[in-house]
């Protein structure tokens, strides 16, 4: 049997053990171990703090693009019938006698005699009124595209819309609208002729564009590409010397009379700027031989932007010849504008495809 050990007894033997201290590493991997669970916790509240704010936001942008898209797409939606208003006497649709507002379908002809004229609805962008002698047709386009053909005749198109919605096909020539108004007028052999008094317009044929901005005339030949703009009250002869430049038969003596027409350098932004549009246009489309003269005339009315050489110029190098466009007038180029303003409109077009 065991001894049995009085209180006292048990106290005076416990102080006779020696005593230790734990090391610094125990005390450590202790701590480290009371900590772990509000570690492991941390993340995941950090994680739902914000995951919440990003999926809002998300949902914003989802929503407001969405939204946007919608609107767009219902407001600038191209109609498959366009509605058709009576200005003066009986035009007819599709060969029916008109004499109450009707409708245009895709495929359908309005036609006007030499004393009736109409209007069309440009479904929600605009309004087209249709000259006497005139025969026009609806065409079908992709979802957002108004699309028409001008046989022959006049119209002139009022467009409130972004860029590229409005289209005209005539027999020589597409205008594409870019926001404007404008009066074009097809000839009985087919010849175009454009006048822009508001915004400006794209006309093309093939790889040939003309860009013709407000206050300027542009004419397409049967057989050729779309004209050089030219400001309106351009002489007859100068006219005429233009149009022998463009087709590729004109000579230096043309060249003079197109300058002489044109506005010198000028402390007047407008005529320096329609001077401008006209010789940029030019510029591209001479020989060699010529074309030195008119880089010199374009030069007086604007130095060459950082960035941008003679050499390069003459070359016809398009970087450089957009660079320097954008300098000359930038009320008509769209890349002169603000870089949120071309993102922006970039996205448009992308939407539209």
């Amino acid at each position: 049997m065991s001894p049995t050990l009085e209180p006292d007894e048990v106290e005076r033997l416990l102080r006779r053990i020696p005593q230790a201290q734990a090391p610094d590493a125990l005390w450590d991997d202790i701590r480290a171990e009371l900590r772990r669970p509000e570690e492991r916790r941390q993340p995941a509240l950090l994680r739902r703090r914000v995951r919440s704010p990003v999926l809002a936001v998300a949902a914003v942008l989802v929503a407001l693009f969405g939204g946007t898209y919608v609107g767009v797409r219902f407001t600038y939606d191209a109609p498959s019938r366009w509605r058709v208003q009576p200005l003066a006497g009986a035009p007819t649709v599709a060969g029916a006698l008109l004499v109450q507002p009707g409708n245009l379908g895709r495929g359908e002809w309005l036609v006007t005699d030499s004393l009736s004229r109409a209007q069309l609805a440009v479904g929600r962008i605009g309004t087209v009124q249709v000259g006497p002698n005139s025969r026009l047709r609806l065409d079908p386009g992709r979802r957002t595209e108004h699309r028409i053909t001008l046989e022959r005749g006049s119209l002139y198109a009022v467009i409130t819309a972004p860029p590229r919605l409005f289209f005209v096909e005539t027999p020589t020539v597409v205008a594409t609208d870019l926001g404007c108004a404008y009066t074009l007028e097809v000839d009985s052999v087919g010849a175009s002729r454009i006048h822009v008094t508001a915004g400006w317009v794209e006309l093309k044929e093939g790889t040939r564009v003309s860009l013709v901005p407000a206050g300027l005339i542009a004419e397409v030949e049967v057989g050729g590409g779309p004209g050089t703009p030219y400001p309106e009250g351009f002489p007859l002869d100068a006219r005429d010397a233009l149009h022998r430049l463009d087709r590729g038969a004109g000579s230096a003596a043309d060249l003079e009379l197109v300058f002489g027409a044109l506005s010198p350098p000028t402390a007047f932004i407008t005529l320096r700027q329609q001077s401008a549009i006209t010789l940029w246009h030019l510029l591209q489309r001479l020989p060699a031989d010529l074309r030195d003269r008119v880089y010199e005339r374009l030069a007086a009315l604007s130095a060459l932007p950082a960035g941008v050489t003679r050499e390069g110029i003459l070359a016809l190098e398009r970087p450089m010849l957009e660079r320097w466009r954008r300098d000359l007038n930038p009320m008509w180029s769209e890349e002169a504008q603000p870089l949120v303003t071309r993102v922006a409109r970039r996205l448009w077009e992308w939407t539209m495809r």
